[in-house]
């Protein structure tokens, strides 16, 4: 088995944007073919739709395998090799993994993470393992973060709402009216005897003086 270390696969990836891309007539589903393949180990085969918009791309480097397609994501795999005893080239199956491997991912990742030139398709499955990648990490931050049990906490009682108090009633200290407060006028049944006594008299004095006038 081929060497899969980051260091050979970051080897294989510059080997490959190194070849020049072949390009293949539409198929049936009017999907064409662009094809780089170096003979380091490294293959990239991109379908592209009539529009250009990649649809689907499948990485080769060298024992590692990647296939990524529109709405799917990323799934990862191996390559088997077999009838290595016979004259003839040995054949080549893929087999993919039941589920994604991570490492397989990272060292995918961070091999075409060395990709610093400007062909589409190279870029579009660097950038597909890169969001793969962060997908991958933010996974693992929030499965270690459920994983792990915080002490627990006291409960407290439930406590039921206080009701408010009842506005206490307003109470003179000694009788005495408030500062902001003025008292009503208090009038006492002897001070009324006084005044109409008064007020009889001054009527029957006025009456006096007017008979005096008249007289005189």
């Amino acid at each position: 088995m081929a060497d899969s270390s980051v260091e050979t696969l970051k080897t294989a990836v510059q080997a490959l944007y190194r070849v020049h891309a072949v390009e293949g007539p539409p198929g049936e589903n009017g999907l064409r073919t662009v094809w780089h393949l170096c003979p380091d180990g490294a293959e990239l085969l991109s379908l592209v739709d009539s529009d250009g918009r990649v649809q689907r791309q499948e990485l080769t480097l060298l024992e590692d395998h990647y296939i990524w397609a529109s709405g799917q994501g990323v799934r990862t795999g191996s390559l088997e090799r077999s009838g290595g005893g016979n004259r003839a080239a040995p054949a080549v199956v893929v087999k993919a993994d039941p589920q994604l491997v991570p490492q397989r991912l990272l060292r995918a990742a961070m091999a075409m993470g060395t990709y610093t030139g400007q062909d589409r398709y190279i870029l579009h499955m660097q950038r597909v393992l890169a969001l793969a990648r962060e997908g991958l990490e933010m996974a693992e931050g929030v499965t270690l973060f459920h994983g792990a049990q915080r002490p627990s906490e006291p409960t407290l009682p439930a406590v039921p709402p206080a009701e408010a108090p009842a506005p206490a009633p307003v109470q003179l200290a000694f009788g005495k009216p408030l500062p902001d407060e003025v008292p009503p006028p208090v009038v006492r049944k002897s001070e009324g005897l006084v005044m109409l006594a008064v007020l009889a008299l001054g009527v029957l004095v006025g009456l006096g003086m007017l008979v005096l006038i008249l007289l005189g």
